[in-house]
């Protein structure tokens, strides 16, 4: 009697999650978000008198992306002409229009003897198609 009992018990926790599997498993669909606008700010200006001694310079950037409707917008970031990829992450946005922003400070090389010390960053949108360019710094060297 108690094993019939248990197995009572338990047969509705087991329809369940056979009932629930196949909804778990189904693929999520693409959500709606829809790029508006996307920039790069430059949070370190042109001209500050830099130590040019090997020691690389911190160069800050932000960059903002404009969307409509809800979802996930992945990115990723090159630093002057490399194609390397750095930083890579998503930004998540809700129902409506919203900004989102992504920091990035990045290491320059600042070589003994430079002249000046320069850099850019680019923010890429893969799945968006779209793409923005930070403005040059320059930062010259101390002689």
């Amino acid at each position: 009697m108690r094993r019939r009992h248990l197995m009572l018990l338990a047969a509705p926790l087991l329809a369940s999650s056979v009932a629930l599997a196949p909804a778990h498993a189904a693929p999520a669909v693409a959500a709606a978000v829809k790029v508006t606008k996307v920039e790069v700010v430059t949070l370190l200006k042109s001209g500050e008198t830099i130590t040019c001694d090997g020691t690389p310079v911190a160069m800050a950037f932000d960059g903002k992306v404009t969307a409509t409707g809800p979802g996930t917008v992945r990115y990723h970031w090159t630093v002057n002409t490399g194609r390397a990829r750095v930083s890579p992450g998503t930004l998540v946005f809700g129902a409506g229009a919203s900004t989102q922003v992504a920091f990035l400070v990045v290491d320059v090389p600042a070589p003994r003897k430079a002249k000046a010390v320069t850099g850019y960053v680019t923010l890429h949108l893969p799945d968006q198609g779209k793409s923005a360019r930070g403005e040059q710094v320059t930062f010259p060297c101390k002689k």
